[in-house]
């Protein structure tokens, strides 16, 4: 027992790690050529520079992301083989627009960090569009899985020499009343939380550095905070809707707990703190806050939806399918896997965080955009 627990701590961590990282990345996709369009439209250098900053950063936190979910889908698809089935079958058409936008966005970030000053501006403008509708098409399809659990739209069940097996209905899983709302409320809390970080970024450097190039990256980052904080409440509440109605079982233990309203006091603190860094003298400190009141609402939202299943893993109305009637009887855990899992996990991590502080404080990245570039 302690050797599963250890292995699905493995498997928590790993998962909130990637959520994070890849939250960023899906926010950064859409800033990023916001600011280069911006700075081809009225002709200033400033913004192209800041895209090209932010850019790079990118890079490094995608590579690290994109490790993480290779780490993540072997151990699902060994530990929740019947999830596996699910998501490729019952879920194909939905999951293969997420892999779609994996190998769309891959390939159009290395394309537009590589080819600035080697390409036409409205050549790489269009290039950094393909790399945003990429990341938006990865959180699209896989928000599907999440839509599923909660409520299995499409998805009917079988019993069968006393194994329960999943066969797909004739019901479209993308017409899941809970799906469109809660990629739309993925993507909002996803830019809302990048602009935080971008808007905390160019706050504390452009008080440092006294730059044009950082003053210029406030402007775009603090009006993305307040518009997506805000699109992000609306979806969020829809969202909310559509479990009460469809999901009666993880509703009626999210509001029980209240979780419900500690979610929501959390992210209307978080739209607040993004309106309060209209104001000059409050900026930095009201994006570092903000941005950390967003990351722990994301978090505490998604760890009390899963922990509002138990003892099920897949939520059907006012009850549900166990989780020991989908976990696969014939994965034989070694009993040292889950601790090395453990420690790569965070080796990883101190790695990754050691690259950081070496691209943002070490060696910080020095854009070669002049103004004849634009």
């Amino acid at each position: 027992m302690d050797n599963l627990y250890w292995g699905l701590a493995g498997i928590a961590l790993t998962f909130f790690a990637h959520y994070f990282f890849v939250t960023v990345v899906l926010g950064l996709t859409v800033l990023i050529p916001i600011y280069e369009i911006k700075g081809r439209i009225s002709k200033d250098n400033d913004y192209i520079k800041f895209a090209r900053r932010l850019t790079s950063y990118l890079i490094r936190v995608d590579l690290f992301a994109g490790v993480l979910a290779t780490w993540l889908t072997v151990f699902l698809a060994g530990y929740w083989p019947s999830l596996l089935y699910i998501a490729t079958n019952i879920l194909f058409y939905p999951i293969s627009v997420a892999v779609a936008g994996i190998m769309i966005a891959i390939v159009s970030m290395a394309l537009y960090w590589y080819t600035w000053d080697r390409m036409g501006h409205n050549a790489h403008i269009v290039v950094g569009i393909f790399m945003m509708v990429g990341a938006l098409m990865v959180a699209y399809g896989m928000t599907s899985i999440f839509a599923t659990l909660d409520f299995p739209y499409g998805v009917t069940t079988e019993k069968v020499a006393g194994l329960t097996l999943f066969v797909a209905s004739n019901q479209n899983p993308l017409n899941n009343p809970i799906f469109t709302p809660m990629a739309l409320y993925t993507w909002f809390i996803s830019i809302a939380l990048s602009s935080f970080v971008v808007l905390a970024y160019a706050s504390v450097k452009g008080r440092k550095e006294n730059s044009s190039e950082f003053k210029k990256g406030i402007g775009i980052a603090r009006l993305s905070t307040i518009i997506f904080s805000i699109l992000s409440i609306i979806m969020f509440f829809a969202t909310v809707k559509e479990l009460q109605i469809n999901s009666q079982y993880l509703y009626s233990q999210m509001s029980a707990k209240g979780y419900l309203i500690i979610s929501t006091v959390l992210l209307i603190m978080g739209t607040l703190l993004g309106f309060a860094t209209v104001f000059r003298k409050t900026r930095m400190i009201s994006a570092l806050v903000g941005g950390g009141v967003v990351y722990v609402f994301i978090l505490f939202f998604e760890i009390t939806l899963n922990i509002s299943r138990y003892p099920y893993i897949i939520v059907t109305g006012s009850t549900g399918i166990q989780a020991s009637e989908m976990v696969n009887p014939l994965f034989n855990i070694p009993v040292l896997l889950p601790d090395f899992a453990v420690l790569t996990l965070v080796l990883m991590l101190v790695t990754f965080l050691f690259t950081l502080y070496l691209s943002f404080i070490r060696f910080p990245v020095n854009s070669r955009s002049t103004p004849d570039d634009i």
